[in-house]
């Protein structure tokens, strides 16, 4: 669904939007990420998502230089929000969201072929 604010010059990729957002209305799960240099639109088009999206939920992380030895920052601006929920999460990713905001004791240990484990 294309907003009529519609990004010059950028039809590729707000198609590539729309479908996203169209996929994730249709139960499919999804992530976005947008990389690039300074002022080539990266925010503009994640304006773009989030406007042809008002009617589901949008987690949004930015990377902050002065975060960056913070461990776990960005996972902290994406769940925080959402903490209310986590006893509806699988025990072993409810352990280690608990461990990485320090809501309970125990020691992470971050495994780069099955995610996150305790």
């Amino acid at each position: 669904m294309a907003i009529q604010n519609a990004l010059r010059g950028r039809d590729e990729e707000s198609a590539t939007l729309d479908r996203l957002v169209e996929e994730v209305r249709s139960g499919e799960s999804r992530a976005l990420v947008l990389r690039g240099e300074p002022g080539v639109g990266k925010t503009a088009l994640l304006d773009y998502a989030i406007g042809s999206a008002p009617d589901l939920r949008v987690l949004r992380a930015v990377g902050v230089e002065s975060e960056m030895e913070l461990a776990f920052a960005s996972l902290q601006q994406l769940c925080a929000p959402m903490l209310d929920r986590l006893g509806r999460l699988p025990g072993p990713q409810q352990d280690a969201l608990s461990v990485a905001f320090r809501l309970s004791a125990g020691k992470l240990r971050i495994n780069s072929w099955s995610g996150l484990r305790r």
